[in-house]
């Protein structure tokens, strides 16, 4: 038997490290130990599905209230979050857990958003998941598309200069033979922070999701999740910059800046090669640059896109499901 209950009932640890357990779609992302950060910001109503008599975890949903205070959205913090429901669930088992969260939301809201992880994201194919929606009556949403390289051939700086095209490949030479900047990884750094809002503002009229503060604070939290890497040049001085979150599969860049002095340079290029085999040494199969899209998927950024591509790689869908119970009883 089944019983839901709501995050705070239950223990924090014990809900991340069932999370953590998961090589399907459970990730850091989704932990309470990470959404913390956004206390205050969002209306929570996350759930815990536990068997009702050893109360042990058998899947989790963060989830957040829509501002028209009729929507759930699991989670609006967080690219994806679930549900989670461990990949040793057998397939009926998993079926029955995924229908009580769902129930609960069904009866409480009259639109329900479910963000689901990229297939890239799971160590094996496993859309059982996305399966279950589509069978329960949930629709595909307008969703973002984000750039994906598969890098599993790579092993030397030629074979990830292999993926490139041939105008990528060219400009990332010409930097290596000119040997002006070295990649390494610090702390983030508040006056970098302040530099990349900069560039966000002037070229894109944005600014970061997160402030320093707070991505500091995560870094903190997740030193072996959340790390920072910088290419300089042999003085010291800042040319490009990453901000990468270590996924269980995906190595995947949060967020990349320029120092607009040394663009004929291009750091930014030769960053992107050295993560490339750092993301290979520490046994990732997948790099992601993240979502090319605008408004939340309906726009898509052509010359945002083109850039990411010439690394070479293709595209992946991040996957929206939704069921407007309104609109069904209409």
């Amino acid at each position: 038997m089944l019983e839901i209950k709501a995050v705070d009932e239950v223990d924090a640890g014990k809900i991340d490290a069932f999370i953590m357990n998961d090589i399907t779609n459970g990730e850091f992302i989704n932990t309470r130990k990470y959404l913390s950060y956004h206390k205050g910001r969002f209306l929570e109503d996350s759930i815990v599905a536990l068997d009702k008599e050893s109360q042990s975890v058998c899947g989790v949903m963060m989830a957040s209230v829509g501002t028209d205070r009729h929507t759930i959205i699991s989670h609006a913090g967080t690219t994806f979050a679930g549900p989670v429901i461990s990949e040793k669930t057998s397939i009926k088992s998993a079926e029955e857990i995924l229908d009580k969260m769902l129930s609960y939301y069904e009866q409480k809201y009259q639109k329900i958003e479910l963000k689901t992880a990229p297939c890239c994201y799971t160590l094996s194919p496993n859309q059982r998941i996305d399966y279950f929606l589509l069978k329960r009556g949930y629709s595909f949403g307008m969703t973002a598309l984000a750039n994906v390289i598969s890098i599993s051939t790579v092993r030397t700086a030629e074979d990830a200069l292999a993926l490139c095209y041939s105008k990528r490949r060219s400009q990332i030479r010409k930097a290596l033979r000119e040997d002006l900047f070295q990649m390494k990884e610090k702390e983030p750094d508040k006056a970098v922070w302040a530099c990349m809002n900069q560039n966000l503002e002037r070229k894109y009229q944005a600014h970061s999701t997160h402030t320093f503060d707070e991505i500091n604070g995560l870094a903190e939290k997740f030193p072996n999740q959340i790390r920072a890497f910088y290419m300089e040049t042999r003085e010291g001085e800042y040319g490009a910059f990453a901000l990468v979150y270590c996924f269980k599969h995906v190595f995947h860049t949060q967020y990349l800046d320029l120092n607009y002095r040394f663009s004929q340079q291009t750091p930014n290029l030769l960053l992107i090669l050295e993560l490339i085999l750092k993301a290979r040494e520490l046994g990732y199969s997948y790099f992601s640059f993240g979502a090319s899209t605008e408004n939340p998927g309906a726009v898509l950024n052509y010359d945002l896109y083109r850039y990411k591509a010439e690394y070479g790689g293709g595209s992946v869908l991040l996957p929206l499901y939704i069921k407007d119970m309104a609109g069904d009883a209409g």
